[in-house]
Formats: structure tokens, sequence, C-alpha cells
């Protein structure tokens, strides 16, 4: 028999430890006990009528008969933790609190007082001791609410990896708790698990938790899926309108030349969640930024220009860089490649160290497009620029030596060259670059 377990009989003697504090002040002080039969059906009584009050919801009434059933046979632990039950339902938490720890101290492990008792510690947020007073009870019951309390106890101390353990375990234990997916989905959206938080906050949403913070979440985890549009499809949806979601579908586009037909996206993408989650209120400048950078990254240029452009005065301080980065993405998506680097260099301004080592690859994407496009004296002018802001890059010297060098401006290039082989003595083009140093120097003329 484990200790604490009621015992039956007569003459039972418990040795009571710190009673008066566990059973209110008309206790008598720790003693050897002895119960009789006739106290032990007194208590019985009294325990019963308590229990009937209790399950009427009528708790300080049931405190009054529990407390004098714990007081008559204190050897019964089920009539103390019934108590500490009503008391606790009853706004008495202290009094509550002192009998589970009296019932933990007599058994350390009786589970279902260590739950109670979890349960009053999480109201008044004493994590640490959730876990000191749980964690301990697992060699002996694996049961999910203490993987509940625990795993709570550990996200609230920011201790991710244990929280996300025993929320782990606490959805295995019981796979109908939405909230336990939720925060778990959390967990993982935190840590960069992304396809493991879409999955939680889908089984979430699936289990009830439908609320515009879920979805806007979800959004964000689609996001850094790379899952922006999702699998875009044609339906006829009547009455529909571009941007909305009817019909479970997310209006992308019209399909030119069909009267309400649309190009649509589904429920797994996030271009669908975000626009969910501000159908449910959500207006804040971060899901403006999310559905900005979604279309974006679907090289939907146009759309995602739009809301950068409304966006521009709204945007805080601290992300005015980020914003100017993405916004400049947009202009170059747009071909606008003046917007493209004023935009930077707007980013650049507000984040310096962040993002002017990004401005030679800048003006060496620029150069690439206008290359494409044939225009070779704007090709070298760009190239130019990215060396000019970069000048200690072999590379960059070398690239635009061999834009000179084709353009048959070739001292200009054997010049580069020679800088390159300053920059880097052991370059693996040593001999070719050689070559043609020698060839400009011909060029121009020198013996």
């Amino acid at each position: 028999m484990r200790r604490g377990a009621s015992l039956a009989g007569t003459a039972v003697v418990l040795l009571i430890a710190s009673w008066a504090a566990a059973a209110g002040p008309d206790a008598e002080p720790s003693k050897a006990v002895a119960v009789s039969d006739k106290q032990a059906e007194a208590a019985k009584a009294d325990f019963e009528a308590g229990r009937e009050l209790f399950f009427q919801r009528k708790y300080k009434e049931a405190v009054a008969k529990l407390a004098a059933a714990a007081k008559a046979d204190p050897t019964k632990s089920s009539y103390r933790l019934l108590l500490a039950k009503a008391h606790k339902f009853a706004g008495n938490s202290a009094e509550s609190t002192a009998l589970l720890e009296q019932i933990l101290k007599e058994n350390p492990e009786h589970v279902e007082a260590a739950v109670e008792l979890g349960d009053i510690l999480a109201a008044a947020k004493d994590w640490k001791r959730i876990v000191t007073t749980l964690e301990p009870l697992l060699k002996f019951k694996h049961d999910y609410p203490l993987y509940h309390l625990l795993a709570e106890a550990y996200y609230q101390q920011e201790n991710l990896n244990k929280a996300r353990k025993f929320y782990e375990e606490a959805v295995r234990l019981n796979p109908r708790s939405g909230d336990d997916f939720y925060q778990l989905a959390n967990i993982y959206l935190m840590q960069n698990r992304f396809a493991k938080a879409a999955e939680a906050y889908e089984k979430a949403a699936a289990l009830g938790i439908d609320t515009g913070v879920l979805h806007f979440k979800l959004a964000s985890a689609y996001f850094n899926l790379r899952n922006y549009l999702g699998r875009v499809t044609t339906a006829e949806v009547l009455g529909g309108a571009v941007g909305r979601i009817k019909d479970d579908l997310y209006l992308v586009d019209p399909v030119p030349g069909r009267k309400d037909t649309f190009y649509v996206a589904g429920p797994k993408s996030a271009v669908y969640q975000v626009a969910k989650a501000r159908a449910m209120g959500i207006d804040v400048p971060q899901i403006e930024f999310l559905t900005a950078n979604i279309w974006l990254n679907a090289r939907r240029f146009a759309k995602a220009d739009a809301i950068y452009k409304a966006m521009e005065k709204k945007v805080a301080k601290a992300d005015r860089g980020l914003f100017w980065f993405y916004w400049a993405q947009t202009a170059l998506g747009l071909d606008d490649y003046d917007g493209y680097l004023a935009r930077l260099n707007k980013a650049i301004e507000a984040e310096p160290d962040l993002y002017k080592p990004t401005l030679a690859d800048a003006y060496i994407t620029v150069a690439a497009r206008y290359q494409q496009r044939g225009d070779t004296k704007k090709y070298i002018a760009y190239l130019e620029k990215a060396v000019s802001t970069n000048p200690l890059s072999a590379g960059l010297h070398l690239t635009l030596g061999d834009a000179l060098w084709q353009a048959n401006r070739r001292a200009e290039a054997a010049e580069r060259y020679r800088l390159v082989l300053e920059l880097q003595p052991d370059h693996p083009q040593r001999v070719r670059l050689l070559n043609r140093i020698r060839g400009g120097a011909a060029t121009a003329g020198t013996p």
C-alpha cells in the first residue's frame, strides 16, 4: 500500500505533522490520533455531505462540511484533497495550498495533489516552484496534466527547449488540446522550425483555436516555408472581389475574358492566412509588411509596391532600414533601377552597418541588367560605381577590366588588370592578365 493512501479499520494511528496549519485554527496540535469507528462514520457522513455541496458548486458550504470530515478522520487524505479543492474554488488559495503541501509531505508521489497545487502556483505565476514540485513526479506517473503544467512553466521561464519537450508529450497524451498545439506552434515558430509550426497551428485551428493572431502566425510560418501563394488554380466565384476570401478561397486576380472567374489560392498559403487574419481584425504595421513581402517574393511586384508605398509614413524608426531594403527590391522587379538604388540608399541611411555592404552588389545587379539589354555604356558605368564602392575587391576590378576589354578600351582594361595583380599577385588568371596588360600597353602605343 502506498504512503498516504486511504486506510480503513479502527484505531488507526497516523502522525500528522503541522496539522493545525493544514486543517485550520480549530485543529488539535500534532499528536498521535486514534480514529474510532464512530468518528470514522461521522467523518464519512460529513464528507458525503460536503462532496454533494461541492458538486452543487456551493464551495463555502462544502468547506465547512469537508473541514469537519478531515478533522474527525485525519487519516483520509482524500477528505483533505477535496477540502483543498473546495478552498481553491471558494477563493481561499492559501488554505488550499497548505492542505496540498501537507498531503505531498506525507506522500510525495500523490500526483493529484501535486497537479492541484500546480494549478494554484500557475495562477500565482510561481513557475519555478511548479517545476520543482511536479517534475519529480514524472517517474511515478506519465500523466497529461503534469506535462501540460511543466510545459507552461518552462515556457513562461523562456526555456523553450524544455517547454517544447513537455508540450510535445502533452499533445501526444491529449491530442484534443488546441491550446497545447497552439503554444507548441509558437515555440516552433520562435525556433525557426517552420514546417512543424505550420502543422501545429493547423491542428490548433482544427481544434477550435480560430483567432486572427493564429492566422497571422500561420501566415508567417508559410511565408518562411516560401509557400507564398501555394498552388494557384482558377475557380468561378460569383460575387467575388480580388483580395477577398470567399468560399474558402483567396481571390488573387481575375481571369481575363472570363466572367466571375479568378485565380485563387487555398488555405495552405501565406496570402490566404494573412488575408484571414486581416478579416478577423488584425490591423498592425507588421501584417501590412508581411503582406507586402508575400507579394514581393511571389514576384507580384506591382501589388507589393502599392502596399509599401502606403506604409512609407507609418514605419517605425527601428524598422526603416528593413522596410527600405525590401521596397528597393520591388523597384528592381519593376525595372526601376533609379528607384532601386535610391531606396537602397535610404536603407543605408537608416542602418549603415547592415546595408552599406550591399551597395556594391546592387551596382553589379543593375550593371548586369543593362548588359542583358546590350547597353554596354551603362553596364560599364555601373561596374565603375561598384568598384568605387569596394575598391579593394580584385574580383570587381577583374569584371570591370573584362568589360572594358570587350568594349575595346584596352588601355583602361590593362590598368584594371594591374590593380587585380596588385591586390592578388597569385591570381589564378595571372598569365591571362599579364598577356592582356602587354596587349593593352601595345594598344596605347607604349614601347
